[in-house]
């Protein structure tokens, strides 16, 4: 079994597409519910179903830089990355995916806890 990646050229705009893509979710997620919340507030009465309240996790882009030592000076001014990660939180919880990243398809089937919410 070998751990394969692109090179950093090619991995880099890859990893900033995902983590900006993934940025863009989670404030869209959130302009969502507090959309949500104004109409439900602004209503005479509460919907007829459940609002689920769902999350991103958390994750950032970590860089890695190559080290200049001590007393030595860097023969470039603009460094290049050695490596790029996608670093997200760390879930300690039960934790259910509701949807593959590929597909906006529910992962689970009708008669499965949960199907319901990855509907919704």
């Amino acid at each position: 079994f070998t751990i394969r990646h692109y090179m950093i050229s090619d991995e880099l705009p890859k990893l900033f597409k995902e983590a900006n893509v993934l940025y863009w979710a989670c404030a869209l997620l959130t302009f969502s519910y507090e959309y949500i919340d104004h109409c439900i507030s602004n209503s005479s009465e509460p919907p007829p179903f459940h609002i689920p309240r769902l999350c991103f996790v958390e994750a950032g882009l970590a860089l890695s830089h190559d080290q200049v030592q001590p007393g030595q000076k860097s023969k470039l001014t603009i460094q290049m990355p050695h490596a790029g990660y996608l670093v997200e939180e760390l879930i300690t919880d039960n934790f259910l995916k509701y949807i593959h990243n590929m597909d906006c398809n529910p992962m689970l089937d009708p008669y499965e806890v949960g199907y319901e919410i990855a509907e919704f």
